[in-house]
């Protein structure tokens, strides 16, 4: 029950928002066509009896217009079949859309996809937004009209196999039973027990299912940080030691599977016996009908259709355990994740002020681990503010506060009025066109003036022909150029405030020292506060503020 629960927090949104109206369309219509091909199978079954017939008796003048019939059917079920999966696919994409989109706005709502990352955060959220979405939805749109498919099936051919088993006369206790429709309740029965025996050998693969998801993604996370940090690696010659994480994170992989395969061969003996069974069992139960005389040659082939189509509708269950096992392990998933991001506390919005402004602010870890008490600054506007303290004082966390992303504080703040701009000690630089990386996170299109303005007075002129070239800029430029790349934003953006991390640490002293005289020159309307190791900075500030004061002492 909390399986479908979970299913119905994720799906219902979707389903009855009235917007969504045409995928109702595309499903009845899907729906549609496969009922439509089980009225047909039906017209098919009965053609298998008048066919089988003809053939026994040798009736030539019957057979020819029978194939003749038998090849428009299956032109029809072959029209059927193709467009029932497109429309199912489309129903599937146009839901995956969605629900892509609705992860993804929840998760970077609020800065949630940054707090999620100092807590527990469920793993990896990119599988989960990309790869679970895609099974969630495809599963589900095939599972539900697959139960409906096979439940039509079911009714239809009942009555059909309930006709001509006609009745069983079964020899109890000196008396003879009369069982009507027998041959109905052997597929019952027959079905009973697979679905039992299904279940008793394939009940652990939900678990399995679920961890390989976690394993393969695991991996391929641990695949993209390689990527990522392939210049560290290089440098501090990691190969070896990476190679064997990696090894070891596949061995995972390879250990899960060994189980799945396991479980699988073990239900799949299971499947396919009782599948294979299942083709003899109507020949066999149908013989007494046979020497009885109530059915002919074509009518126990007839039955044999009949009986097969009964027993795959009770088996459906049977049949689609693994995709079922694969669907409830991403709904678990995606659920987890859902979760997670609604469990995330809201940040409240900052009271914003002519200048930036803290009183009694105290600062903690996510483990609640106190870092900075009482913390009192004050940033007017236009005025530059330098921050100094030893590392690990939480002079960064004090600004990411003071940003707005850090929810792990006490007491009262107010942002300036205006844009605020955090340049931290890494910066983010996005594949793509070096315009767009200097436009980066404005949308807004600079002209090519000043953006190579921009560039030259942070001392990038041999990137002043390289606006629209493609590259990895994270990889291609060293530590100094990306922070300088950095400062080029902000001339651009030309925020009322400009928070700098630690924002010159791969520059020299002297080259740190012309940069920030530049800004200052450059954006003289602009509140600057700076958090640095390189006192020798200090004199170009007006004022400053030495953390240490605030300190937790231990």
């Amino acid at each position: 029950m909390d399986l479908l629960k979970q299913f119905w927090r994720l799906a219902a949104p979707y389903w009855f928002d009235k917007a969504n109206w045409f995928s109702w369309v595309l499903l009845v219509m899907s729906v549609g066509a496969s009922l439509t091909m089980v009225e047909i199978t039906v017209w098919l079954n009965e053609w298998n009896r008048e066919f089988y017939d003809a053939l026994a008796e040798l009736k030539v003048d019957a057979i020819y217009p029978l194939l003749i019939d038998f090849c428009g059917l299956v032109a029809v079920i072959v029209l059927l079949l193709v467009y029932a999966d497109w429309l199912s696919q489309l129903v599937q994409i146009r839901w995956r859309k969605w629900m892509t989109e609705r992860l993804l706005d929840r998760w970077f709502a609020n800065g949630t996809y940054y707090r999620m990352t100092l807590g527990e955060e469920p793993d990896n959220p990119d599988q989960r937004i990309a790869e679970d979405a895609r099974l969630l939805t495809s599963d589900s749109v095939e599972l539900f009209i697959g139960a409906i498919r096979s439940t039509a099936v079911l009714i239809a051919f009942s009555s059909v196999l309930w006709q001509l088993s006609g009745n069983l006369s079964i020899p109890w206790n000196g008396e003879m039973i009369q069982v009507a429709g027998y041959l109905f309740w052997v597929a019952l029965i027959y079905a009973i027990v697979g679905t039992g025996i299904t279940q008793l050998f394939g009940y652990k693969l939900h678990g399995l299912n679920y961890q390989q998801q976690s394993k393969e993604a695991d991996f391929r996370a641990s695949l993209l940080r390689k990527r990522d940090k392939a210049e560290q690696i290089a440098l501090f010659k990691g190969e070896a030691n990476e190679l064997q994480q990696l090894k070891r994170s596949f061995t995972g992989i390879v250990s899960n599977w060994g189980l799945l395969m396991t479980r699988r061969k073990n239900l799949g003996l299971v499947v396919n016996s009782y599948h294979q069974t299942a083709k003899m069992v109507p020949l066999f139960a149908g013989i007494p009908a046979l020497l009885a005389e109530i059915i002919t040659l074509g009518g126990l082939f007839q039955v044999r259709m009949a009986f097969m189509k009964v027993y795959s509708g009770f088996s459906w269950f049977v049949h689609s355990y693994d995709d079922l096992t694969r669907w409830s392990a991403t709904v678990v998933r995606i659920g987890q994740f859902v979760e997670a991001m609604e469990n995330q506390p809201l940040l409240p919005e900052p009271n914003k002020q002519p200048q930036l402004d803290c009183q009694d602010l105290d600062l903690f870890t996510p483990e609640g681990k106190p870092l900075l008490n009482k913390v009192e600054l004050s940033l007017p506007p236009h005025s530059q503010l330098f921050i100094s303290g030893v590392s690990g004082l939480g002079k960064s966390t004090l600004l990411r506060t003071l940003a707005g992303i850090w929810p792990f504080y006490q007491g009262q703040f107010q942002q300036a009025e205006g844009q605020t701009m955090l340049m931290p000690q890494k910066p983010y630089l996005p594949a793509g066109t070096l315009r767009g990386c200097l436009s980066y996170p404005s949308e807004q299109c600079y002209q090519d003036a000043e953006l190579t303005r921009a560039l030259a007075l942070v001392g990038l002129d041999n990137l002043l022909d390289s606006l629209e070239h493609q590259c990895e800029w994270q990889q291609r430029l060293s530590g100094g150029e990306q922070q300088r790349l950095s400062i080029a934003r902000a001339l651009l953006a030309k925020p009322d405030t400009l928070i700098l991390d630690e924002a010159t640490s791969s520059l020299d002293q002297m080259g740190a020292k012309q940069l920030l005289e530049m800004v200052k020159q450059q954006l003289p309307q602009t509140s600057l506060m700076m958090v640095s190791h390189q006192l020798a900075l200090k004199p170009l500030f007006e004022r400053h503020l030495d953390l240490g004061r605030f300190g937790v002492t231990q």
